[in-house]
């Protein structure tokens, strides 16, 4: 997800140089006064130390600013392609993966928030780093070398055990997937959890404290090797001080007078070398993230779309036709489970066809390929008696309201409903004037009970003005007198005004409201009774 290219790196690295550069001159000259170097006793060099230290601050402040810059930009624009490839992902492939993918992958990606510091500290330290080893090679090689070679074994204990500890973070960021998922059971399951007892209990017993308890160990044990493995680069950083007091000297690798230049470039490196150890544990976290989103974008693959001549988009709808249309399922291991089995499904404009059927018989199935979310294996689909390349073109004929309809937080269609009479007509006719008070748009995004959610998504799937209307059980969360209401008086309104409704129910006492009836049974449609006078139940 994160790629960095290596004309960016080179800018970087340009922008950084500069200011540490003079950072090291601000060393330099602090190790050659505190040295006793005569020639650093000049007063304009108490001056040229406070320009440049100015000087350092303002090319740190115009690094940070292109740095933010260039760092949130990666950033949201991956927030954005994040949400773009989610809502280009198939049906199918959300309801494999679940949608708490998603949340973990915005999680994941917030971890990135920080990275224009992190950025910052690792150029400057390396640099920093480079530019003192290169200062003590210049004192003494040998010595240099030593200090180097230290440097080195600390560096080499520390990323071991660094690299050790990313398998156990991806193990607690599975933990805290299946977290969200208990939270997620919580809001959504909260009247059965609070009725059931033994749901609630064992969701907290046998579930979540666990779930808390094993992520509660992990993260601690974690947390505890960082820490331990930072204080042993800092305990490490004594032990080299030590040999630059102690053992140097004894065997002339280090000649005495440069001791204290040794000893200040080593205290002043110690600030670098802290940064890039302490920031493994960021380093780390990143590497686990950028995997895991790397994942997600590989399982959550773009649909692909052709796109549709605008002609066709807006052509008159007259009639749709489904020949020989089969879907199957897979499962995780690709093993082939239901399927639809060669559906043939006609329907002209005005009709209205009831679609019914038992749990499991395929009506879910078949909507789902009507309204273009699930792929059909074989047949093919004709619109106006002319095959259909792209599903695009027959979403653009069809507004669904779902048995799960979802009120949107905001107005995400071109229509607006303040001042709109078309809405406040609809307003009336779905009884939802005393409802809904007014025409702004937050008057129409709040809590609704679900029948009157769904009947606000019927508004809202009319105001879209398609010529077909696709309902999923709309009826069955309304009361009595709103039932038939919808069936007896809003159907044949619609029916009249040109809208062809093609509606999934149950709702048998009113099934001679419809043209036809389409009855599904073990993935095929084993009846399709045109309705009139001589209708009875015993038909189907």
């Amino acid at each position: 997800m994160l790629k960095i290219s290596v004309r960016n790196i080179f800018f970087l690295i340009l922008f950084a140089l500069p200011n540490t550069v003079l950072s090291f001159g601000i060393v330099f000259i602090i190790n050659n006064v505190i040295s006793g170097n005569k020639s650093y006793e000049e007063p304009y060099l108490g001056w040229s130390f406070l320009v440049i230290i100015i000087f350092t601050y303002l090319l740190n402040i115009i690094f940070q600013k292109k740095l933010n810059q260039y760092s949130y930009d990666i950033l949201y624009e991956n927030e954005k392609n994040i949400f773009k490839r989610i809502l280009k992902t198939r049906l199918i492939v959300l309801e494999k993966y679940g949608t708490q993918r998603f949340y973990t992958a915005i999680e994941d990606l917030r971890i990135f928030s920080s990275l224009p510091e992190i950025i910052t500290h690792t150029i400057n330290s390396l640099l920093m780093l480079l530019l003192c080893l290169l200062y003590m090679f210049s004192l003494s090689l040998y010595a240099g070398l030593t200090i180097l070679g230290l440097i080195l074994i600390i560096a080499v204990i520390y990323f071991m055990v660094i690299n050790m500890m990313n398998d156990r973070i991806a193990v607690l960021r599975k933990f805290n997937e299946h977290y969200y998922n208990y939270v997620n059971d919580v809001i959504k399951g909260f009247k059965n959890l609070k009725i059931n007892s033994i749901l609630s209990q064992n969701l907290l017993s046998k579930n979540l404290f666990p779930n808390r308890d094993q992520a509660k160990a992990l993260d601690y044990n974690i947390n505890y090797v960082f820490l331990s493995i930072n204080l042993i680069s800092q305990y490490g950083l004594y032990l080299i001080i030590g040999a630059i007091l102690f053992v140097l000297p004894k065997f002339n690798l280090l000649p005495k007078e440069d001791v204290v230049s040794y000893v200040v470039i080593l205290l002043f490196i110690t600030g670098p070398i802290s940064n890039l150890i302490n920031m493994q544990n960021i380093y780390t976290r990143f590497s686990v993230a950028n995997r895991r989103i790397n994942n997600f974008l590989k399982d959550f693959l773009e649909e692909s779309e052709i796109v549709e001549n605008e002609k066709d988009m807006n052509d008159d709808f007259q009639s749709l036709n489904l020949k020989n249309i089969s879907f199957q399922y897979e499962n995780s291991s690709g093993e082939q489970s239901f399927a639809l089995d060669k559906i043939n499904f006609n329907v002209q404009k005005g009709e209205v066809i009831f679609v019914v059927g038992g749990n499991g018989s395929g009506k879910s199935t078949f909507i789902n390929i009507l309204t273009g979310l699930y792929d059909y294996k074989g047949g093919e689909i004709s619109l106006n008696d002319e095959i259909l390349n792209s599903k695009k073109t027959l979403q653009h004929q069809v507004s669904p309201v779902f048995t799960d309809n979802y009120v949107f937080s905001n107005n995400y269609d071109n229509y607006r409903l303040e001042n709109n009479s078309q809405y406040q007509s609809l307003l009336e006719i779905m009884e939802m004037q005393e409802v809904v008070e007014d025409s702004k748009e937050e008057s129409a995004r709040r809590n609704f009970s679900k029948g009157q959610s769904k009947r606000m998504s019927l508004i809202f799937a009319l105001l879209e003005e398609k010529p077909i209307l696709v309902l999923d059980e709309w009826a069955a969360d309304q009361d009595p007198h709103f039932r038939k209401y919808f069936y007896e008086v809003l159907i044949p309104k619609f029916k009249k005004e040109g809208k062809t409704i093609i509606a999934v129910t149950h709702d048998d006492a009113y099934f001679k409201q419809a043209d036809r009836i389409i009855k599904f049974d073990y993935g095929q449609i084993v009846r399709d009774i045109k309705i009139d006078s001589d209708f009875n139940l015993s038909m189907l």
